[in-house]
């Protein structure tokens, strides 16, 4: 290892008045531990720890192993407890920090495709695929690695796999971005400014005083002051910053998104996913249809928040999949579990040896439905789940396309608007003359941010400051909708599209489309949302569908609004599970984005403006939901505010 004199006064200071300025990062001591670096191909080292199993209960190794890869601080401390759940299971956990954070060399430009050549790289040599001249391995390792994480080390899991190093068995993302662009700093084309801001704030942070506080207390570690400086090119490439001036979707985006290169992994993948997740949202489900034919994957979803992946229905599913992919196990019995010795009384991992699974040759297992949802996730305590199904194919090959119609005395129907339709491939203009259009059916409010916004709530960037599910926008600054009620128990599962004919007395707006369930008890549930900005309307034919419009973003295709023209725009709502029993209604608000943050906070255009919404034949606005033909509810409601992440309040 290279090292750096301590008599270089002038760095070590500086180390030193960061470290001051920084909250304290004690290192843990931890028996089995193994602290290392790794060349890059450009000279940067990364910094990586490998924590071992117990050799008592599992040998002298070779463990095979799993790693978390990111830019938090994973080559010191490993978030999720991580460390505990896998390495009680037998496998040895790998740490290894992201260029240009902790004690990693180089500067950190976010999710730059570097950072994946770095990631595949550091597998091959841990797995011993790859020899590095003067770096010897820990000799204890295995042949075979999983990535394993949810959120940032989950995202990185997409972008190193499709690199295809040797020595990677599979991958279990959890809680990811598919597209960088629409998923999170700009769903439907508007900033998310405030958990962007907010997210990338606490990287610069992190990045610039972690490092110099693990040398301040571990002062043997040369490697990581010496590679400390490296970061100062960091704020540039902070990912807020390059979001300011990057506000369209285009190259810089296409290259950070798995959407557009998923095609590239060839490892066994187990997505997991939280339809309500308040910090990723759940559009990377649309990475199952971008994955190469005869890819084995597996797919888990929730209603819930960003921590689903390690819930008590969801990790023992990881745990099987690791058993096949990462362990090689050719047979693998349903108490597993129980069948490895696990602790009943330890709630990291004590429900194991009682989830339910059937033994199982691989084969077997691969031949089971990929797809399982969790409905209800809470409903039971904690996070467990009313029921559950399983299907064979994402989306459901039961999923039925079904268009509820806006009416202008705020219902939804099933029956089209008039008797009359008009020429379906006439233009906008062509429709109707622009003075006639009110009159044959609209619906105004008027757009006002932060006043007439649809808050979630149950998520806050600082204690105080966070929306609230049961403030209800001012009445004239929304459109609602609400259907009748439904005549038998109706599940939806997927996207969702609100497409709306509208015009507004501003040249632009912003649309928000929440949607919600309406119990025959009087109470209202919040379900999901989604966003458009008016002026990115232009869909990309190639991947928009009834039920989810792709919109291009690009600078090229943006187009303001034609006063007194109604103009079509498709919100996409973003993909969930709800199921609707019997009586409930289904409803739908229209209004301006949330600013106050439910952790996502949008930059909305600023301008109030009266915005209309059509409703007639000749502009017959609409919302198709993803229906699952013969599905049943087993059971009934849940209770009020039970469910994760998707709050409850009286309807009045």
């Amino acid at each position: 290892m290279n090292t750096i004199s301590r008599r270089r006064v002038g760095l070590a200071t500086l180390a030193v008045l960061a470290a001051m300025l920084a909250p304290a990062i004690s290192p843990a001591a931890r028996p089995g531990a193994i602290y290392g670096y790794i060349p890059m191909e450009d000279g940067v080292t990364l910094k990586y720890q490998v924590l071992l199993p117990d050799p008592d209960v599992w040998g002298d190794g070779p463990y095979q192993m799993v790693m978390d890869y990111s830019g938090y601080v994973p080559a010191q401390s490993i978030y999720d407890g991580l460390h505990h759940r896998f390495r009680e299971s037998g496998y040895a956990v790998v740490g290894l920090n992201i260029r240009g954070t902790h004690c990693s060399g180089g500067y950190f430009d976010y999710f730059e495709p570097l950072q994946a050549r770095d990631g595949a790289r550091a597998i091959e040599y841990l797995t011993g695929h790859l020899e590095i001249e003067g770096y010897e391995r820990p000799g204890m390792l295995g042949d075979k690695l999983a990535m394993v994480g949810k959120s940032y080390p989950g995202i990185t899991q997409l972008f190193v796999a499709a690199e295809r190093p040797r020595g990677l068995a599979s991958i279990v993302p959890g809680h990811v971005f598919g597209d960088l662009y629409r998923d999170v700093p700009f769903p439907g084309g508007i900033l998310n400014a405030t958990f962007a801001g907010y997210w990338s704030a606490s990287r610069a942070a992190e990045t610039m005083y972690s490092g110099p506080a693990w040398w301040q207390a571990n002062q043997d570690d040369d490697q990581c002051i010496e590679n400390w400086p490296e970061h100062a090119p960091n704020t540039p490439y902070n990912p807020f910053v390059q979001a300011t001036y990057n506000q369209y979707d285009g190259p810089l985006f296409w290259e950070r998104s798995p959407w557009w290169w998923a095609d590239q992994i060839d490892v066994p993948t187990f997505l997991v996913e939280a339809w309500q997740d308040e910090q990723v949202g759940s559009r990377a489900t649309h990475l199952i249809e971008r994955f190469r034919p005869g890819l084995p994957w597996k797919f888990l979803a929730a209603n819930g928040d960003h921590g689903e992946y390690y819930g008590e229905q969801v990790l023992p599913h990881i745990y099987r999949f690791l058993e096949f992919t990462l362990r090689g196990e050719d047979f693998v019995p349903g108490d597993f579990g129980e069948a490895y010795d696990f602790n009943p009384d330890d709630e990291r991992n004590g429900w194991i040896g009682s989830a339910g699974f059937p033994d199982a040759t691989a084969a077997e297992y691969w031949a089971e439905d990929p797809v399982t949802i969790n409905f209800e996730n809470g409903a039971n305590g904690g996070r467990r789940a009313a029921f559950a199904q399983t299907f064979s194919a994402w989306p459901p090959a039961e999923t039925v396309a079904t268009r509820l119609y806006l009416t202008t005395d705020g219902t939804l129907s099933a029956d089209p608007p008039g008797s009359t339709a008009p020429d379906p491939d006439a233009g906008p203009l062509e429709r109707l003359p622009a003075t006639e259009a009110r009159l044959a059916g609209a619906v105004d409010y008027l757009y006002a941010p932060y006043a007439g916004t649809q808050e979630r709530g149950d998520a806050e960037l600082a204690d105080g400051v966070g929306g609230d599910w049961q403030r209800k926008p001012p009445e004239g600054s929304y459109a609602m909708f609400t259907s009748e009620a439904f005549e038998q128990d109706t599940m939806l599962l997927g996207t969702a599209s609100a497409d709306l004919w509208i015009t507004s007395t501003a040249p632009d707006t912003d649309l928000e489309v929440a949607l919600t369930e309406v119990r025959s008890d009087g109470q209202e549930v919040f379900v999901q949302k989604g966003w458009l900005r008016a002026s990115h309307r232009m869909e990309d034919a190639r991947f928009s569908t009834e039920l989810r419009p792709f919109q291009t973003h690009r600078l090229a295709d943006v187009a303001p609004l034609v006063a007194g023209h109604p103009t079509l725009a498709r919100v996409e709502i973003f993909p969930f599970g709800h199921a609707y029993r019997a009586g409930s209604k289904l409803r739908i608000w229209v209004n301006a984005p949330n600013i106050v943050p439910d952790l996502w906070g949008f930059a909305a255009l600023p301008i109030p403006a009266l915005n209309t919404i059509y409703t007639s034949a000749y502009h017959p606005s609409s919302i198709a939901l993803p229906v699952i033909e013969g599905a049943t509810v087993p059971t009934g409601y849940p209770a009020c505010g039970s469910l994760r992440k998707q709050p409850c309040r009286p309807e009045g």
